[in-house]
């Protein structure tokens, strides 16, 4: 178990706005991302084919895919390098260290983004220029792809630090403990649904010119819809295999009902994909492309939300862990205001202390189960009715077991710790039970 003993007070409400914010901006980034890469590797193996049989065929759509997926300039900054910061300041105010995942490591992947639209762009702008690119251009379009799986590779290794927050401490001693079977496996799983929906872009909007009406010739029109097919349906076979190893190398304590859900929600669409793609088409305008690409987005979809499950599991006891202290800053804030006695109400020590206890304990604190920390059927007994002793713990803590959280100092006024040190030994009885 990680220790959240050095952290800084953090609304949970806050925690979880950058949880969410994560999610948004990885549902933006990475479709985005990932058709650039899935059509630039499309379009330069469909050049290198086009070249081996001299079809014209595979150097048109190869043209026609680069137009598609590489966008101006500035969607290229909006879209593919700003989330990228953005992601850098959530980390940040997650680890509240920038330490675990320095500004170097971002800004080299920043650095291969960049480097990467660039070399795609110059393999790009060479299809303007017929009668089709040179073996220069060709390289750098391939250069330029390869920069882009490089940047995602980097961008999954960091991405999967928060699968594994057990994996901090040794980050702050060295980066390369950044690497993990997990992340890699996400790399690859992200990829496959990379493909998958460039496939299904294609088989949506594949033989169409610019205005989106069909090409008139028919004969282009069903190779750019069977190259479509094929990639999906490669993409689509090797997702459950990533989808399972995802959850064989996931930490077991980012696993969960929800994750597991996910997991099988993904399985079904991807066999919904491969029924789909096996069954007759017919001869319906657009064929299966609105419902590939359809249920491809809610593959992607199930997918974040897997993992946004699987984030909220790992750092529920970080999560917990701030709210105790978030309430220790509020106790020792209003510690030092001016307090008004309660008007007497006729309660009792016992209702005074369980009220204590509910108020400022429970969230970190059961008697029979663990949860942030230990069950007080175990700890209480060992005070053996002494309450002063207890009473000096709650007024100042130490840390006891290494392998969890440091209890915070709660700053309670003196008849509160009286109250609850109380309670708890009459609650629990010496054999260690309620």
């Amino acid at each position: 178990m990680a220790s959240w003993g050095n952290l800084q007070p953090l609304s949970t409400e806050l925690y979880t706005l950058l949880q969410y914010g994560l999610f948004l901006v990885l549902f933006f980034f990475l479709p985005f991302l990932g058709v650039i890469i899935g059509g630039s590797t499309v379009s330069l193996l469909l050049s290198f084919l086009g070249k081996e049989k001299r079809d014209p065929a595979y150097l048109r759509f190869s043209k026609e895919m680069m137009e598609t997926v590489m966008t101006g300039k500035s969607a290229l900054f909006m879209f593919g390098l700003v989330p990228v910061l953005l992601v850098w300041f959530i980390y940040a105010r997650i680890f509240f260290d920038a330490t675990p995942l320095p500004w170097h490591f971002w800004s080299a992947v920043l650095a291969v983004l960049v480097a990467g639209f660039a070399l795609l762009h110059v393999y790009r702008s060479a299809w303007r220029r017929p009668p089709s690119p040179s073996p220069f251009h060709v390289m750098s379009g391939a250069a330029g792809l390869l920069a882009l799986f490089f940047a995602f590779f980097l961008f999954s290794q960091g991405y999967g630090v928060l699968f594994n927050p057990e994996k901090l401490s040794l980050l702050r001693e060295h980066i390369r403990f950044f690497l993990s079977w997990n992340a890699v496996v996400k790399y690859l799983l992200f990829l496959a649904v990379f493909f998958g929906m460039t496939g299904g872009g294609i088989l949506l909007l594949g033989g169409r010119s610019a205005e989106g009406k069909e090409a008139p010739d028919a004969s282009y029109r069903g190779l750019v819809r069977d190259i479509g097919a094929k990639l999906t349906f490669l993409a689509t076979l090797v997702l459950p295999v990533f989808v399972l190893l995802d959850l064989v190398t996931l930490p077991e304590i980012a696993l969960s009902a929800t994750v597991f859900a996910t997991a099988a929600i993904v399985l079904l669409l991807s066999l919904a994909v491969c029924l789909i793609l096996s069954l007759p088409s017919g001869k319906k305008e657009g064929g299966p492309g609105a419902r590939i690409a359809t249920l491809y987005v809610l593959i992607f979809l199930a997918v974040l939300v897997h993992d946004h499950a699987a984030v909220g599991n790992a750092y529920q006891d970080r999560i917990a862990s701030l709210n105790m202290q978030a309430k220790a800053v509020e106790a020792e804030h209003a510690k030092e205001a001016p307090r008004e006695e309660p008007a007497a109400g006729g309660k009792t020590a016992a209702e005074t202390g369980k009220a204590v206890f509910e108020t400022n304990c429970a969230g970190c604190h059961q008697f029979d189960i663990r949860v942030v920390g230990p069950p007080l059927n175990e700890v209480v007994p060992k005070y053996a009715g002494d309450v002063e002793k207890l009473k000096g713990f709650i007024r100042n803590p130490v840390k006891v077991n290494p392998d969890l959280p440091s209890m915070p100092n709660l700053g309670l006024p003196e008849e509160e710790i009286d109250a609850v040190a109380r309670y708890l030994i009459g609650r629990v009885k010496p054999g260690g039970s309620p």
